[in-house]
């Protein structure tokens, strides 16, 4: 995981927004850490997921910490603390994984295109689809210098097929 998180059961949602968070004003975060809330802490989660292969492969997001009335709510009434989740920031743990790793590469040596082809192979490999991997590229795409956007549509090219069969990732 790239940072503490505190765990979130993403089927315990309240609302489309809101999800349970504790029935106590504590809890542990991934590293052992206890996290005291109070109304209005920026939380960052996770909740487990599995990538196309089964791998592992944990959604991670924000949110902020609310105390929400339950009462009309059995069986969730023991609960003291929900969380407001922010979806825009909502990614798997493999996607944010790829935007590091490839901008590592791409500053090591932006010409390497079969580098990047062997980067792409591996992130399919581990269960990444064509479609995750495109988003991703586009998610950064706007925080890329000149060069590097060339070099992200080359990718791209890859992803789809527009370049050879022998470069294609298919």
């Amino acid at each position: 995981m790239d940072k503490a998180r505190v765990y979130v059961d993403l089927n315990e949602m309240v609302t489309d927004d809101i999800a349970l968070l504790s029935k106590d004003d504590t809890k542990a975060d991934s590293m052992g850490s206890i996290i005291t809330f109070y109304e209005g802490l920026p939380v960052s989660l996770y909740s487990d997921d599995a990538s196309n292969n089964g791998e592992t492969d944990n959604l991670i997001f924000e949110g902020t910490a609310i105390k929400y009335d339950l009462e009309s709510y059995p069986g969730w009434q023991h609960v003291k603390w929900c969380v407001r989740i922010d979806w825009n920031s909502l990614m798997y743990e493999s996607d944010m994984k790829f935007l590091q790793l490839l901008q590592i590469e791409i500053e090591k040596d932006p010409n390497d295109l079969l580098g990047f082809q062997k980067f792409l192979i591996c992130f399919k490999n581990h269960g990444m689809d064509k479609d995750r991997m495109v988003k991703n590229l586009e998610k950064i795409k706007n925080q890329c210098d000149v060069k590097a956007t060339d070099i992200l549509m080359d990718l791209k090219d890859f992803i789809v097929g527009w370049y050879s069969q022998d470069l294609s990732i298919n």
